[in-house]
């Protein structure tokens, strides 16, 4: 008896540890569980902000890449807009270096000129070449102003002989051509009488639009050759068959009759001639 008691009470201490370490590991778990929720969380938390920064990553990319293609037409427009004022300076330049080099000139000439001459006279002369070379200036761009005239009245009578295209390829690639006589401003002068930075867009759309016309026109009239050219190829091959074909008839024709002739006279000699003569025949 004593035994079991003894033997009871063991097993009550075994179980009061084991309960007890089960709940150190209920515990332990607990802990575990929280912490691995925690650091799930975080990771989630971490996932989300790396997406967010990728899709600002990328949104950043195409700002940068829209702004560099920006950048570049304004770069493309700058640089053409700078060799265009360097052609103007270099012509502003060249006309103040030959005004320079009349002023050098003259200025060594006037240690030589007699008391009655004034400063008045140097300067009528400095006046007097810009003058001329004014005067040569707007005559060359008369002179071109009538070529580039004469050049688009070419172009639009071309384009007109051409029956009516102008319109239609001028519609069909979006541009409508400027008519000649009407002026930015809304008046009816003649564009090319207007200072040329008023009239610059206007004439340039114009002769794009013609050229556009012109080139359309000028495939057309490829496509045209080329099909006229297969249809005299397929003409010619007609007309050989057909030659061909009257030959042949031709031909029949002749055997034909050539036939009609001798057959006759075949069976007139076989009907005529006796039986022997034929054994005869074979016989020799």
């Amino acid at each position: 008896m004593a035994r079991l008691e003894a033997k009871v009470e063991r097993l009550e201490t075994q179980l009061q540890a084991k309960e007890r370490e089960l709940g150190s590991v209920t515990r332990t778990e607990a802990k575990n569980t929280a912490a691995l929720k925690t650091q799930n969380e975080k990771l989630q938390k971490e996932r989300d902000e790396f997406q967010r920064m990728v899709i600002a990553n990328q949104q950043v990319k195409t700002q940068q890449l829209h702004e560099t293609k920006k950048k570049e037409k304004e770069y493309i427009k700058l640089q053409e807009r700078l060799n265009q004022v360097l052609m103007e300076k270099k012509k502003e330049t060249r006309s103040g270096m030959e005004i320079m080099n009349l002023l050098q000139k003259e200025g060594r000439q006037r240690g030589t000129w007699s008391g009655k001459k004034t400063d008045s006279d140097f300067y009528k002369k400095i006046v007097d070449a810009y003058e001329a070379k004014n005067q040569e200036l707007m005559a060359e761009n008369t002179d071109l102003r009538a070529l580039l005239q004469s050049t688009q009245g070419d172009m639009r009578s071309f384009l007109n002989a051409s029956g009516g295209l102008t319109n239609q390829s001028l519609v069909a690639n979006g541009r409508h051509g400027a008519d000649p006589s009407q002026s930015p401003l809304g008046g009816k002068t003649d564009v090319f009488d207007l200072p040329f930075r008023m009239a610059r867009g206007q004439i340039e759309d114009s002769l794009r639009s013609k050229m556009v016309s012109i080139k359309e026109r000028m495939g057309q009239l490829v496509d045209a050759q080329k099909e006229v050219s297969i249809t005299s190829e397929a003409s010619e091959r007609e007309l050989e068959l057909e030659a061909q074909l009257v030959e042949a008839r031709s031909i029949i024709q002749e055997q034909e009759s050539i036939m009609s002739k001798h057959l006759p006279k075949t069976d007139r000699r076989r009907n005529s001639a006796p039986p022997h003569s034929s054994v005869n025949g074979l016989r020799g």
